[in-house]
């Protein structure tokens, strides 16, 4: 057994890995399927039954779980509206109130299984505006993790945090992700819910690190991918960075708003750090036209795919156990270039390319409109032609109800290290030279950028400035 642990920041990113554990759900029905890879398996010997809980451990403001209290499947102690009984009567009636907010209701989808109910209610933005409101398995409570003093906005989702509820200070400058981090949360969160994650595994091969960059919650991914490798540096880690469109996808004035060059300042600062300690990094497009429901559900294709190569059938558990690792893929996608780590090309059949630096433009010496491909690799769900080291046969897409009813195909996806990267980090490079003439790092930034986009540089170029016109 090789186990991953997806490690996720923001409310964004759980929603991703929610719908990613209501894909394999269906499989636990599958004796043949090798369900420990991403699931921690408890044995009932007494009532001779199995129960699975996701090996994850989720990161989100206060608020952000929703109506799911961290203990409400474990235990009913501390929940009153579970007191139903004539002995418990007299609890009610000396148990104390206090509330500190509006009550959040469970979504009818989640009363709908909590009940057991064979058929249930079809979801929509409206009904699934918390990743809790449709999640279908259990988690352990030492999944969950919150920031203490900022809260989620459910009325606009797409904004960060806010400090104590005030909507005046915002959770959205990566070095206040970076600091919070380090000097709030390192401790606890590796001497207990990590700890206890850890202890659950048998061999663990890495971690999935899912995190938004456009935001405080890049810096904080940062500093906690930093601490992780500290203390597991052997094993792998693979970054899915959202990304939401900037003045630059955008092509508008680099200063057309205060908070949207914050928002891009965040994003390269965030994702120079996390591209140098991750094995793999994937630059994924966050949709902020639409719900958190939706856009997950349509990216959980690319990531489901993804992370199919890494489990499967039991009977040939053997025979590809190297085939099925993160470092395989790792190998596969870099050829050996350690450095060369970023995954540009992110398709999946004939869906929009789920790819965020598929939307920015070319760099102005770049050679034509294509970029060219340093290696490329198949995963194949359905036809199963003969495996090859840049071609992966998985098992079929099993397809969850929570999943928006346009994307529920899934036969192939396409992986690709491109040129593509330096056009993304030339571009960076000249907008940190022309507009972050006062910050500190200033030249470490331009060094880092010039040093990235160097890995992705194919035959020559042309020698001109870049007339950027932002």
């Amino acid at each position: 057994m090789q186990e991953i642990i997806n490690v996720s920041l923001s409310h964004r990113s759980n929603h991703l890995i929610s719908q990613f554990y209501n894909c394999l759900e269906p499989l636990l029905y599958d004796a043949d399927h090798e369900n420990d890879v991403f699931l921690n398996q408890s044995v009932d010997k007494v009532n001779k039954t199995v129960s699975y809980t996701p090996r994850a451990l989720l990161w989100d403001a206060k608020l952000g779980n929703g109506s799911l209290g961290t203990y409400q499947y474990v235990s009913e102690n501390d929940h009153v509206d579970s007191l139903k009984r004539e002995d418990d009567k007299n609890v009610l009636n000396t148990a104390q109130t206090v509330q500190t907010h509006d009550r959040i209701r469970k979504s009818p989808y989640q009363l709908a299984l909590d009940q057991g109910n064979a058929q249930l209610p079809k979801l929509n933005d409206d009904i699934a505006q918390y990743w809790s409101d449709y999640s279908k398995l259990i988690y352990d409570p030492s999944s969950f993790n919150l920031l203490q003093d900022w809260y989620h906005d459910s009325e606009h989702q797409s904004n960060a945090p806010n400090f104590q509820n005030l909507h005046q200070v915002y959770f959205d400058k990566y070095e206040v992700g970076l600091e919070q981090f380090k000097e709030r949360y390192s401790n606890d969160f590796f001497d207990n819910n990590l700890h206890l994650q850890l202890e659950k595994c048998d061999n663990l091969q890495g971690f999935n690190i899912v995190t938004e960059v456009d935001d405080a919650w890049g810096g904080f991914a940062a500093s906690l991918l930093m601490e992780l490798k500290d203390e597991l540096p052997k094993v792998s880690y693979f970054t899915y960075a959202w990304n939401k469109d900037d003045v630059v996808s955008l092509k508008e004035p680099i200063h057309s708003t205060k908070t949207k060059f914050q928002a891009l300042c965040n994003k390269i600062r965030a994702t120079i750090s996390l591209v140098q300690e991750s094995d793999l990094f994937f630059p994924i497009y966050a949709d902020s036209k639409k719900s958190f429901w939706q856009s997950t559900g349509e990216t959980v294709l690319l990531f489901d795919s993804i992370n199919s190569i890494f489990h499967g059938s039991r009977k040939h558990s053997s025979t590809d156990i190297n085939v099925r690792k993160m470092s395989h893929l790792t190998d596969v996608l870099t050829l050996g270039e350690s450095k060369r780590n970023i995954v540009s090309k992110l398709n999946v059949d004939h869906y929009t390319s789920y790819s965020f630096y598929e939307r920015l433009p070319y760099y102005k010496n770049s050679k034509g409109q294509s970029s060219f491909t340093f290696t490329e690799c198949e995963i194949d769900r359905v036809c199963h032609d003969k495996a090859t080291k840049f071609h992966f046969n998985t098992y079929p897409w099993t397809n969850s109800d929570t999943v928006p009813e346009s994307h529920r195909v899934c036969t192939e996806a396409i992986l690709g290290v491109t040129e593509k990267s330096r056009d993304v980090f030339k571009t960076w490079e000249d907008l940190v030279s022309r507009y972050f003439r006062y910050d500190s790092d200033r030249e470490e930034l331009k060094d880092n950028l010039a040093t990235i986009s160097q890995e992705y540089e194919h035959g020559f170029y042309d020698d001109e400035d870049s007339g950027l016109d932002m």
